[in-house]
């Protein structure tokens, strides 16, 4: 089995005197090594851009997961499938 990141979204949410339960903000393509620090700046530089104080942040990762039966799983990578047996 191998898993294969595919995509990560953060979503900020922010809440305002209309919107008292919060307002969502997302976004797309966020880096798949993006640290808390850097997707916190990203919300303070939103902050200044948005109305209302940021409440938080839900980053969410998608992966890919390629399913194999157990015999590929326990053969080496990079190893040749044996020679079939001849038939008489």
């Amino acid at each position: 089995m191998q898993k294969d990141w595919m995509k990560s979204t953060a979503t900020y949410t922010f809440t305002e005197k209309d919107h008292k339960n919060g307002v969502k903000h997302n976004f797309s393509y966020v880096a798949k090594d993006a640290s808390a620090e850097v997707i916190a700046k990203f919300g303070d530089i939103i902050s200044s851009l948005a109305e209302g104080e940021l409440k938080g942040v839900t980053v969410a990762t998608t992966d890919q997961v390629k399913v194999t039966n157990a015999a590929e799983d326990q053969k080496p990578a990079g190893e040749p499938a044996p020679a079939p047996v001849p038939q008489a």
